[in-house]
């Protein structure tokens, strides 16, 4: 897509309407032929919630290209809410994935992406009727369940990230989809040691660093929970930290034995405590758990976040380090070095 043309068309589009809708968003996308067959499937779905108008604009003359667009205009006081619903119009669309990979060759790095990782600028652009300003640490709600999630950046190291890690962490402001995290109740917290047959190497430490953060963050009390003034705490005064509640998810097509392996063709989610980058260079997939010691299903859980954030990325389970924590203990494994033992 040219992005000049897409400009131009947008301030078309907003001629066109003169002030018509209250709350204006729009969506525009490339046409073929005169026609956009996605388009008007992805109108039919957002009628069923909002108030839309359809029509076509061409950039003005004496641009450099002669595309026209449909321009999708939708009155809401909430973009992230239209945007949501623009994702999951064409979440459905997307062809359907047939991989023989397994989760061994997931576990050993052999895995291949059976489709691209979803990009709504790659289908058209999206103008939303108010946008927020964000500071140096960059912060957005998601609605998904059971609770908000807040999941926050620190922009200028994420530009330190390997490519495809700062790609995802980029993009999950636009392009999460947000829909898999309401519609399942399938979440990496909720599986279970006895569901899953891997063998885990688990080592406890009680001289990492992330112990006398986390001591220190019991000082900090800038929001009402406990949890996320840990995390604000960790992005504001550790450099080492990346992001915190980063989501992640997996879907049954991304390897054959997906359901042997789960039990389920549910998607599954979960949202990453703490994203860090370890000292000798790995990226640590860090839970905060209050009574670490106690726990039994945690290392089961924070290997399911890296395995998600693998398969979201492409990149092996070796760059990972996985862990949970509280003031007293942490314990770690690494991702790559976890057997899968079932037959």
């Amino acid at each position: 897509m040219a992005s000049g043309d897409l400009v131009n068309a947008l301030t078309v589009a907003k001629s066109r309407l003169n002030g018509g809708m209250k709350n204006l968003n729009l969506f525009l996308m490339p046409m073929e032929n005169g026609s956009s067959p996605l388009g008007d499937l992805l109108c039919e779905g957002l009628r069923r919630e909002f108030r839309v108008l359809a029509f076509t604009v061409a950039p003005p003359d004496g641009t450099a290209s002669a595309v026209e667009y449909l321009c999708i205009a939708t009155d809401s006081s909430q973009p992230e809410r239209v945007r949501d619903a623009i994702k999951e119009q064409l979440w459905r669309t997307r062809p359907g994935a047939l991989t023989r990979s397994t989760l061994d060759e997931v576990l050993q790095g052999r895995h291949e992406k059976a489709i691209r990782e979803f990009r709504l600028e790659e289908y058209g652009i999206f103008g939303p009727c108010k946008t927020r300003r964000f500071a140096a640490i960059r912060t957005h709600s998601f609605q998904h369940r059971p609770a908000f999630y807040r999941y926050r950046v620190a922009l200028a190291r994420v530009d330190r990230m390997p490519e495809p890690m700062a790609d995802y962490l980029h993009a999950l402001f636009t392009d999460c989809p947000n829909h898999l995290f309401r519609e399942t109740v399938f979440r990496a917290s909720a599986v279970s040691r006895h569901q899953l047959g891997v063998e885990i190497p688990l080592t406890r430490v009680s001289d990492h660093d992330i112990l006398a953060l986390a001591g220190r963050s019991r000082g900090f009390s800038d929001v009402s929970s406990g949890h996320e003034n840990l995390q604000k705490y960790f992005l504001e005064h550790d450099p080492h930290t990346i992001a915190c509640e980063v989501p992640v998810w997996m879907e049954s097509w991304e390897f054959e034995d997906y359901p042997h392996f789960l039990g389920t063709r549910e998607p599954l989610t979960g949202h990453i405590d703490v994203l860090r980058r370890e000292d000798d260079g790995r990226l640590g997939v860090w839970d905060y758990k209050p009574h670490a010691a106690a726990e039994h299903n945690a290392h089961i859980q924070v290997f399911l976040y890296a395995l998600m954030l693998s398969l979201r990325t492409g990149l092996p389970l070796s760059v990972f380090l996985c862990g949970y924590f509280d003031e007293k203990d942490a314990y770690l494994f690494p991702p790559a070095q976890v057997k899968h033992s079932q037959g």
